[in-house]
């Protein structure tokens, strides 16, 4: 994948984990998954190849 796609990824997860007031970016590089400039960091690219190795889906119902 590009550089590109894994900050999209990253901050897709990003709006899906974060507080809803929070912006993706604010999230991601909190959680040192972009660095300063945006950029993927080592952490980040972990999530994203962790997201890609999901096979299956799971839920929970109450």
């Amino acid at each position: 994948m590009t550089e590109q796609s894994d900050t999209a990824r990253i901050l897709t997860f990003a709006t899906q984990v974060g507080a809803p007031d929070t912006p993706p970016e604010d999230t991601a590089r909190a959680r040192g998954w972009l660095d300063d400039a945006g950029a993927p960091t080592d952490e980040g690219r972990a999530l994203v190849k962790s997201l890609d190795d999901q096979t299956g889906t799971r839920s929970v119902f109450r």
